[in-house]
């Protein structure tokens, strides 16, 4: 199952949100807290979301990371709304089916988002807005701007043990899609190589596996982005 509206690269800016827990409305005044929702797809089937503080970086991290990127996949759709639900696990191993994820439709356009934590029982309504300098801004971000921030806090701001838990799951998955592409099956080889870069986006033997199986099937773009990320770590 497809969604009906074309995510492969779909970014929502939102100026005011609503936070719902255990059905109560917050009172809290949100309007001019610009977020920007990112979500991507290479195959309308597995989906990977973002959100980010458009007003600024944080003052730790030195990101603008309001949650860390989610896999996702549809669970259902109708005419009013998509819905993409979590699967798999961060590298602390929190389950990604924590999150979800609703799109909310009118006449084929998606008219506002809500996210969902559900174990803890809260729903983020983001309404949609317009604004040219945080449009252009999200526009800019890239997958290549979210490995360097990754990159940048393994080296100055992440404890040993958080880089050792991070490490030690990357691993485990990265030789699970070692061993399948030893077998010859390469679209799942990709999706472990790709799960452990979730996770830890600056393993660079799972972009060398990557770079490897994305020239055996031709796709000459993930390679060449392979390529970057490795010269970028070296």
């Amino acid at each position: 199952m497809k969604p009906s509206i074309d995510l492969t690269d779909y970014k929502f800016l939102s100026d005011d949100h609503t936070r719902i827990q255990n059905g109560q409305k917050s009172n809290a005044n949100n309007k001019g807290a610009w977020r920007g929702i990112w979500i991507k797809t290479s195959d309308q089937s597995t989906f990977f979301v973002t959100i980010y503080n458009m007003n600024g970086n944080h003052p730790i991290w030195g990101d603008n990371i309001q949650m860390a990127e989610k896999r996702m996949k549809l669970v259902e759709e109708d005419d009013n709304k998509i819905i993409l639900r979590g699967f798999g696990t961060d590298a602390t191993g929190v389950s990604f089916a924590d999150y979800g994820l609703t799109l909310h439709k009118l006449n084929q356009n998606i008219v506002k988002l809500t996210m969902h934590m559900h174990d803890r029982n809260i729903d983020i309504v983001y309404e949609k807005a317009e604004n040219k300098i945080h449009s252009e801004s999200l526009n800019k971000i890239s997958d290549f701007d979210n490995f360097k921030d990754f990159t940048h806090k393994w080296n100055t701001s992440m404890s040993l043990q958080d880089k050792m838990q991070i490490a030690l799951h990357a691993d485990s998955l990265t030789n699970v899609g070692v061993g399948l592409y030893n077998d010859g099956n390469l679209p799942e080889a990709i999706d472990y190589f790709e799960r452990a870069l979730i996770i830890m986006p600056n393993n660079d033997d799972c972009l060398h596996n990557l770079r490897l199986c994305y020239s055996e099937i031709g796709n000459h773009s993930k390679v060449k982005e392979m390529e970057k990320k490795l010269n970028y770590l070296s």
